[in-house]
């Protein structure tokens, strides 16, 4: 099937800022004297912040913690990439480019807020490229529910069918897979499940590889055509 648009998620597949979120964790333990797990950490990957209360409750013992830990967190990482940038994954600025020439619309479609997204954008010195973007804060609900890619879909007026999907955690990955969209998985700091591996679309060592992929299967399509 022809790719007729492109839905990004954010975090570890066009920001390189997992491993920096980790390690913010890292300093919060210390600040607030409590232990966190990889675990815990993974659990967290792909959701917003009311989907993680849970997982406050279960590792640290409490959600008001967790959500103080959250704000503090929230400015030690803000203070650290207003300073430092925001890093880029390989093949970023490629794949916006292709897109752009190929006249293939995107969106974006991350947990984070409205206000991080502006705040990496604007760090990263990187351009929004979106005609769409759909925040965590905006939904009913959150990954891995498919909601959110139903409804970037519909801002972009395209068949889900005909929506390639990138994301980097299993949660993000189960929801793309649930709206039927082509869902592509690009690993950051989880590799698939033997599940994700079966339901995928397809995997892809990077967001150049992801290129390749788009080329060959709009070339079959035209060719069949």
């Amino acid at each position: 099937m022809k790719v007729n648009a492109v839905i990004f998620d954010m975090d570890g597949v066009i920001f390189d800022t997992e491993r920096v979120a980790n390690l913010s964790w890292k300093m919060a333990e210390k600040e607030f004297g409590v232990t966190t797990s990889e675990e815990f950490l993974h659990s967290l990957l792909g959701i917003n912040l009311q989907d993680a209360y849970p997982f406050f409750k279960q590792y640290i013992g409490d959600v008001d913690l967790g959500l103080r830990i959250y704000e503090w967190r929230r400015k030690w990482l803000n203070e650290h990439y207003a300073k430092e940038g925001v890093p880029l994954k390989p093949g970023v600025r490629e794949i916006f480019a292709y897109l752009k020439e190929a006249g293939i619309p995107g969106a974006l479609a991350t947990s984070s807020t409205r206000a991080i997204v502006d705040n990496y954008f604007r760090w990263s010195h990187l351009e929004c490229p979106f005609e769409a973007i759909l925040t965590g804060e905006t939904l009913s609900n959150g990954k891995p529910h498919p909601e959110i890619f139903l409804k970037a879909a519909q801002a972009l007026k395209k068949d889900i069918h005909a929506c390639l999907v990138i994301e980097d955690s299993i949660k993000g990955m189960q929801g793309g897979i649930a709206s039927v969209a082509m869902t592509v998985m690009v690993p950051d700091l989880v590799q698939p499940t033997a599940e994700i591996r079966e339901k995928a679309f397809s995997i892809q060592g990077s967001l150049l590889d992801v290129i390749a992929l788009i080329e060959k299967l709009n070339h079959a399509e035209e060719k069949s055509g």
